[in-house]
């Protein structure tokens, strides 16, 4: 066995600090979302999970060698600190969550390839990069940073906070909050049961003492799905939602999810602004519009659900890949390449689907999940240097 030099051996243990540091990121939100025992009716989301996780195993490396002879991960994560961004943090850490997935799924199997402790340090390296450059406290994960997701300056969260007005009248709140629900359910159903497309950053600390949180629904006008291209796009290619709080104590964690103390956010509320993504632009949505996008909104999801329901067994494990390709795309997006890259994504990772379908679906067990949720010890297995 080759053996490290001094500089390798610091190189691995650095990068073994950071996947322990992940690790308990992912301990923490798995077990307190529940995500080992995730369950559905219609979609086989263990082995959609596993399956994207082997996408992100076998060819995530070469991958991100093609994406950084585009563009670096510092560039990436300084085009994430802007409303509407994507990648935003979901595609971000979903790159280890993948890869360390796939990789700790074949360790418990007994079938992982040798590592290659270059490599994966690497892709530490990079997701470490890119998460710096993408916050304004130049931390990492949430965990770090009591529990926040700052992507804005602070210059921009003011000026934001000054395109919110009062909360509107009875009838109107009651629209945009009917829409807003019905927007983040469509987008639920888009992504085949993940929340990929709901994304809360902040919270920021306004002048007057009170805290900015911004939640960004996004992918309505996306055309890498399949099953997105069979029906109608909406209007908008998001909605973003930015709400003024007094008194409220808020905790975004990994994947850009939101709690909040008190749990009724609204008794907080102390000014608000809806507003339609279009390309960077960002303009108000008035409460008629509201009514009209989510009706739209919610006729689209219907069709999307009979297009699912026709969905094979097999086919409902195999749209993994699709939904960690679409993840993956939006990193060639700063530098204009995205089609490019999206191409490349998909005839890599048909290889893996090719190579792990059928045992998927014949019953291969999601031992990572169980592994996440009852182990004690480090979530993903250090690597030897």
């Amino acid at each position: 066995m080759r053996r490290e030099t001094p500089a390798g051996q610091d190189r691995v243990a650095r990068a073994n600090a950071l996947l322990r540091l992940y690790g308990e990121s992912i301990r923490h939100f798995f077990r307190a979302q529940q995500r080992s025992t995730m369950a559905s009716p219609m979609f086989n989301l263990p082995g959609r999970l596993i399956l994207g996780s082997y996408c992100y195993y076998e060819q995530l490396p070469a991958l991100l060698a093609e994406l950084e002879r585009m563009t670096t991960g510092e560039e990436i994560g300084k085009g994430m600190r802007r409303i509407g961004a994507r990648p935003n943090a979901i595609h971000l850490h979903s790159l280890l969550l993948g890869y360390f997935n796939g990789r700790e799924q074949a360790l418990l199997r007994g079938t992982a390839r040798p590592d290659n402790a270059g490599e994966i340090a690497h892709l530490l390296e990079f997701w470490e990069r890119t998460a710096r450059a993408s916050r304004t406290d130049g931390c990492c994960l949430p965990d770090e940073a009591e529990w926040s997701m700052p992507s804005l300056p602070a210059s921009e969260a003011e000026a934001l906070a000054g395109r919110l007005g009062d909360v509107q009248e009875h009838a109107a709140h009651q629209k945009l909050r009917r829409m807003m629900a019905t927007l983040e359910l469509y987008t639920f159903i888009l992504n085949g049961e993940a929340r990929v497309g709901v994304f809360h950053h902040g919270p920021y600390r306004v002048a007057n003492g009170d805290v900015l949180l911004v939640k960004e629904l996004t992918g309505f006008r996306d055309d890498y799905y399949p099953w997105q291209r069979s029906v109608a796009a909406l209007p908008v290619d998001g909605v973003v939602r930015v709400r003024q709080y007094r008194g409220l104590q808020a905790r975004i964690v990994l994947m850009g999810s939101l709690t909040t103390e008190p749990r009724d956010e609204e008794q907080c509320l102390a000014a608000e602004g809806v507003f339609a993504l279009q390309g960077r632009q960002m303009r108000p949505i008035a409460a008629e519009e509201a009514a009209a996008l989510g009706a739209q909104a919610a006729e689209l999801q219907m069709q999307l659900y009979r297009i699912m329901m026709e969905w094979d067994a097999r086919y409902r494990i195999a749209y993994g890949a699709e939904l960690y390709g679409n993840l993956l795309r939006f990193f060639a997006e700063p530098c204009g390449r995205q089609q490019e890259f999206a191409a490349s994504i998909r005839e890599k990772f048909r290889a893996s689907v090719e190579r792990h379908l059928d045992e998927l679906a014949g019953g291969e067990p999601p031992l990572v999940l169980q592994h996440i949720a009852k182990t004690a010890g480090p979530i993903y297995t250090p690597l030897q240097g």
